[in-house]
């Protein structure tokens, strides 16, 4: 279940093996794909625990350890045939673990439930004018002082330095463009304060189509980008500053919006991936105590 979880996160927010996964991808094939760079990432999740455990030598003093072990091999215990378990034990042992599942398939549930109509609720600021402010002005501001949504008057977006990532997930591509917003009169040499994110599907023209021009609507938030995705920017020509914002583009006319949909489906997804889960191992424990019932 933990390892399931890590690789939701992993694949939403892009980091820990995920991201490495994605640069390989990148760099082997010239764009990303989701289901290609997940494939190595599933695979480790689920050899490497069983590699490591063979291989580590057993150890009574570990408890824990040497119970893990037992489990994947109870022949590495001097007495595994007086410990194995009885079958009312074994029974007994399923309808616990079921009911574990079922309950927290109920509290996942619950959880992507409640997500979801918190982040369908209506903000209390939506329809008012968008927070007016400058490259410099976001530059001074802090994390938790800066708005999650505003417009940026004097973004001079650099489109010769722009880095294009192609990415595709089943039978979508998409294009996103990664480009710096300079001041009026910035050096193009400076670190970049805050990188614009603008997302096309791959048919379309991308930003020639819809060239982003000052005043630039968006979400803001600091930059959380994998190694991989900094060392493109620099190829490209821009480097990030150390505290760097990250723009992405939205099309909300000066107003802020309604609800995140973003939200409710990250919701959704999340929530909705760990109940199946937890339903599908109640499933399975509850046919491998279907098959126990003709030895009772």
């Amino acid at each position: 279940m933990a390892s399931v979880a890590m690789l939701i996160i992993g694949a939403i927010f892009e980091i820990g093996p995920f991201a490495w996964s994605e640069g390989l991808v990148d760099r082997l094939f010239g764009h990303d794909s989701v289901t290609v760079a997940g494939l190595p990432v599933v695979a480790l999740t689920l050899w490497l625990p069983h590699a490591v455990l063979r291989w580590l030598p057993r150890r009574p003093e570990r408890s824990f350890l040497c119970g893990m072990q037992d489990a994947l091999d109870p022949k590495r215990n001097p007495n595994w045939r007086s410990r194995l378990p009885t079958s009312t034990q074994k029974a007994r042992s399923l309808r616990r673990s079921r009911a574990g599942a079922l309950i927290a398939a109920g509290v996942f549930a619950v959880a992507a439930a409640a997500g979801y109509v918190l982040f369908g609720r209506t903000p209390p600021d939506a329809g008012k004018p968008l927070p007016r402010l400058t490259i410099a002005a976001l530059a001074r501001k802090g994390g938790g002082e800066m708005p999650r949504y505003a417009r940026l008057a004097d973004a001079l977006p650099g489109y010769d330095q722009a880095w294009l990532r192609r990415w595709n997930t089943r039978t979508s591509s998409y294009e996103d463009y990664y480009l710096p917003l300079r001041a009026p009169g910035q050096s193009p040499t400076d670190p970049v304060t805050v990188v614009m994110l603008a997302s096309y599907p791959a048919s379309g023209a991308g930003p020639e189509a819809d060239p982003p021009v000052p005043p630039i609507d968006g979400a803001l938030s600091m930059v959380r980008l994998p190694t991989w995705m900094r060392a493109r920017m620099r190829e490209h020509g821009f480097e990030l500053a150390e505290n760097a914002v990250l723009l992405r583009r939205m099309a909300l006319e000066g107003r802020m919006p309604a609800a995140d949909d973003v939200g409710q489906v990250l919701s959704v997804i999340f929530g909705g991936t760990l109940t199946l889960c937890c339903l599908m191992m109640a499933w399975l424990w509850t046919r491998a105590l279907r098959t126990m019932q003709p030895e009772r």
